[in-house]
């Protein structure tokens, strides 16, 4: 696992916004998810959606019962690659919007941070570069994950992101592999042609690769300025779920993800620091810088990749000169502008806004 810090337990309570994508797939298989969740323990006649919780072990009996039940009812049917399928943000409106804005791949990573508080909390993902291709591998964080336990989820999970990837870049640019840690399950056969790629069982990690390219690539459903609100809007919500759980500010997520997400709430603070920004987190600059690298992360790092997103999106809008846009990121002047988008982009400013979009 990439992550340093200690699996999550398995007492901590999984956010069930998603009751109502369960529901939506065991119809389409066949059968009412209802009894089940009766089964594992959920009380369905007090079921929000919006606050309701389930344990690790009830999920898992969960899925193990939609499973059997699909295999039944409808043999044809895999029930995780129909759950991936029918995925929706039922009640993550905002979440969603951020993603299908996005003006590319990369600037839409962020999201797969949020996911843990608002999804799932012992899901990590972990994005890597090298040469011209990338890898997004998926890991299960917590003391009892096992290939055998987790497989169903982990298929669902890599059906779901690879529908929303294919919509937002387009079917003939998509090619890649999945590498998945399980061995090839009764249904697994279906797995590829839900995904679109190839499929590799028994691997080392779970993992999509694909052409590093496609992070990069401008996407058709591109709306930088919806994209940034919704980013905020994310933000705002992840603060609220903090304090309604009793949690310091950020802290039932990933601290490099707290700090992307208050980067660009307040842009500001991208040229003040690092002090700066240990004081907006209420942390020392000390323990800042220590809990960034257990997560394998630096506060230089994340600066870079939010300026870098924020510039794309700012460039888009022709209302703002190019000073502008270097003021807002916390740069000296735009010649420090300039070099360091040279770096991130192989262009200057100038030449990217000038540049034909899709």
């Amino acid at each position: 696992m990439d992550d340093a810090t200690a699996p999550t337990s398995d007492d901590t309570p999984i956010p069930f916004v998603t009751v109502t994508n369960w529901s939506r797939a065991a119809a389409l298989c066949g059968f009412n998810v209802g009894p089940l969740l009766r089964e594992v323990g959920v009380d369905t006649d007090h079921l929000d959606p919006e606050a309701s919780v389930i344990s690790v072990q009830a999920m898992r009996v969960l899925m193990e019962r939609c499973v059997e039940n699909t295999r039944l009812h409808a043999p044809h049917l895999h029930f995780p690659v129909v759950l991936g399928e029918t995925f929706a943000f039922d009640y993550l409106s905002d979440l969603e919007t951020f993603i299908t804005t996005s003006p590319t791949l990369r600037e839409a990573m962020p999201a797969l941070q949020w996911l843990r508080p608002l999804l799932n909390p012992f899901i990590r993902w972990d994005l890597q570069e090298h040469g011209d291709k990338a890898r997004l591998r998926m890991d299960f964080h917590h003391a009892e994950a096992q290939a055998a336990t987790t497989w169903a989820f982990a298929e669902s999970i890599f059906v779901t992101l690879c529908k929303f990837t294919r919509q937002m870049i387009g079917a003939p640019l998509w090619e890649g592999e999945l590498t998945l840690r399980h061995p090839p399950q009764l249904g697994s056969e279906r797995l590829a042609g839900a995904i679109g790629v190839p499929v590799r069982f028994e691997q080392p990690v779970n993992a999509l690769w694909f052409d590093r390219a496609l992070l990069d690539h401008p996407l058709r459903g591109a709306l930088p300025s919806l994209h940034e609100t919704a980013a905020r809007r994310v933000a705002k919500q992840l603060a609220q779920k903090d304090h309604a759980t009793g949690q310091p500010e950020g802290e039932t997520t990933s601290l490099h993800a707290q700090i992307d997400a208050l980067l660009r709430r307040q842009p500001e603070l991208l040229g003040q620091g690092l002090d700066a920004l240990a004081d907006a987190l209420k942390l020392h600059s000390r323990t800042l810088q220590r809990r960034l690298r257990d997560e394998d992360a630096s506060h230089s790092s994340i600066v870079a990749r939010v300026r870098h997103d924020l510039a794309r999106q700012w460039l888009a809008d022709p209302a703002l000169s190019i000073e502008d846009i270097s003021e807002r990121l916390g740069f000296t002047d735009r010649r420090s502008f300039t070099q360091a988008f040279n770096k991130w982009q192989g262009q200057s400013p100038s030449d990217f806004r000038r540049a034909p979009r899709d």
